[in-house]
């Protein structure tokens, strides 16, 4: 019993020791393949310059996008408090005027229906003839109505305002990273990250 054991625990050490020491073998490795730069598209030497240069372009272009683009989440946290800030921040002033626009008229409207609505009421709560009571009862009744509606339209322009910014927003980044490209192809002087580029 004790042999068998030992024989049990011999070839378990040793699938143990497969299995640790597989990693851990030495792999073939390929150099040939490893330093072929045609499998890139690069013939020779300039074609990899080319290629370096082309993207430390693309990176200092990036790095300029990064400084200058409006970040999603942050229009969106302006437009849920204010209706229009983002618009305002994508150069679409023209539509977050509407919107804020809008936003004030409702809101201020549904103020003002409100309030005509509760003196109304607090003349119904004073009331002690019954022709009376109805009757500020009525006329309290309508502009409540027409605050909650107002209330309504404004919640469907702020729920607007929140999708239009998105899409501003991406616009906008889409814009700016044309114009980038355009103002760096166009002139021998262009601003980069690091500096001023003067091309001769």
């Amino acid at each position: 019993m004790k042999a068998i054991n030992k024989i049990l625990l011999a070839v378990a050490l040793c699938l143990l020791m497969e299995i640790v020491a597989a990693p851990l073998k030495a792999q073939s490795f390929d150099i040939q393949a490893f330093s072929d730069t045609t499998k890139y598209g690069w013939k020779n030497y300039l074609d990899r310059n080319a290629y370096r240069e082309d993207l430390k372009q693309r990176q200092e272009l990036l790095q300029i996008y990064e400084m200058e683009a409006q970040p999603l989440n942050t229009n969106i946290l302006k437009s849920a408090l204010i209706p229009g800030w983002g618009q305002f921040s994508t150069k679409e002033s023209t539509k977050g005027t509407v919107i804020l626009g809008a936003e004030i008229v409702l809101a201020g409207g549904a103020y003002y229906f409100m309030d005509r609505a509760m003196s109304k009421y607090r003349l119904y709560e004073k009331a002690t003839q019954v022709d009376d009571i109805e009757k500020y009862y009525k006329d309290a009744q309508v502009p409540y109505q027409y605050s909650f509606i107002m209330i309504g339209f404004a919640g469907i322009i702020w729920a607007y305002n929140i999708f239009d910014v998105i899409q501003s927003t991406q616009d906008y980044n889409v814009r700016l990273w044309e114009e980038i490209i355009e103002r760096t192809q166009r002139g021998p002087v262009n601003i980069t990250p690091t500096g001023v580029e003067v091309r001769f």
